[in-house]
């Protein structure tokens, strides 16, 4: 309700010391009136003097000193991002050279033109092969939708389906949370 934000801003600079005595008698004659804000203004009194009662904690003597005597060395740390990168400059031109020397070893192998050939002759049949598949599923298919015309209906009802759902997910996904914040 907006009456409570009001009165919890003012809650906040009474105990900061900071609220005009206009509004402590405002928000005084609040507090008399509505049992909701009462309570929670008796647990910010509560809070407010647990933090005053606590204890200021300080750190261990030498504290600073083991915290940095802990911390890794720079040279060695140096060295090592040094080795790292080194290594990975060699895994990023091991396969590289790697490459090259194939290249070189069987070049004389790759230019023979009776191996060029077979090797499209290879890949023409394979091509041919796959079309003759896909033809055939695409055949087969037709012939069922052909003998079965409730089918079609069906897949668009479930195509559909997925759609929506999928829309409704989106939707979850970009709403945002909602969390309640005095703040």
């Amino acid at each position: 309700m907006a009456h409570d934000e009001n009165y919890y801003v003012m809650m906040m600079d009474a105990l900061d010391g900071e609220l005009a005595e206009t509004a402590r008698n405002e928000l005084e004659a609040h507090l008399r009136a509505c049992p909701e804000c009462l309570r929670e203004w008796n647990a910010l009194l509560a809070i407010e003097m647990l933090f005053r009662q606590s204890p200021v904690l300080s750190p261990a003597a030498g504290f600073a000193t083991r915290t940095i005597a802990l911390l890794p060395n720079r040279r060695a740390r140096i060295w090592a991002l040094g080795l790292v990168y080194a290594v990975l400059l060699l895994g990023g031109l091991l396969p590289v050279a790697l490459i090259g020397l194939l290249v070189v070893r069987y070049l004389p192998i790759l230019q023979d033109p009776g191996l060029l050939g077979h090797i499209w002759d290879s890949l023409a049949n394979i091509a041919r092969v796959a079309g003759t598949v896909v033809g055939a599923l695409f055949a087969g298919a037709g012939r069922i939708f052909q003998e079965q015309p409730v089918l079609i209906g069906w897949v668009i009802i479930l195509a559909g389906l997925v759609i929506l759902w999928g829309g409704v997910y989106q939707r979850l996904l970009l709403q945002p949370a909602t969390t309640e914040s005095r703040n």
